[in-house]
C-alpha cells in the first residue's frame, strides 16, 4: 500500500515530572515526511494540593545540526486548565524532534508551609499534525 501524500493525525502523551533535561520524545518526523504542528494543547490534570500550576517545557531538536530550541520554558499551566502554548503552527523537518516534559512549581500553601513535589504531577499534551511526504 502507498504512503499517502497528506496525513491528518492526533498523537496523544502523558507527561511526568522529569528532572531530565531534555524530557521525553513526544514526536520524531519519520524519513522522507515533513510535518506541520496544527495545534497544540496541554491540560493540567493533577490535584495535588499546595500547587498552583504545573511548569511545561516544549523543546523542538534539529537533529542535523545539534542545535535544540525551547518553543516554551516553564510555562505555568494551572490546575484543571489547559492552554495552547504555539501561537501558530509549527514545521518539523524530516528526522527532527519535539521533546515535552513538566515539574511543579514549589509554591507556598495557604497555611504558610512549602510545597513539596511529590512525583504524581502530570499534564496531557494533544498534538494535531499534518504529515506530508517530501518531494
Amino acid at each position: 500500500m502507498a504512503t499517502p501524500l497528506n496525513a491528518f493525525k492526533t498523537k496523544v502523551w502523558t507527561l511526568r515530572d522529569s528532572a531530565a533535561s531534555q524530557g521525553k520524545l513526544v514526536y520524531n518526523t519519520p524519513p522522507g515526511v515533513t510535518a506541520i504542528v496544527l495545534m497544540a494543547q496541554i491540560s493540567n490534570v493533577d490535584s495535588a494540593l499546595g500547587f498552583p500550576s504545573t511548569d511545561f517545557t516544549f523543546v523542538h531538536k534539529d537533529v542535523g545540526s545539534g542545535i535544540e530550541t525551547p518553543l516554551v520554558k516553564e510555562f505555568p499551566v494551572r490546575q484543571n486548565d489547559a492552554v495552547s502554548p504555539l501561537t501558530g503552527k509549527l514545521i518539523i523537518q524530516e528526522g527532527n524532534q519535539i521533546y515535552a516534559f513538566c515539574h511543579k512549581r514549589i509554591s507556598r500553601s495557604d497555611a504558610g508551609g512549602v510545597g513539596t513535589n511529590d512525583g504524581d504531577d502530570n499534564l496531557n499534551l494533544t498534538l494535531s499534525l499534518l504529515e506530508s511526504l517530501n518531494g
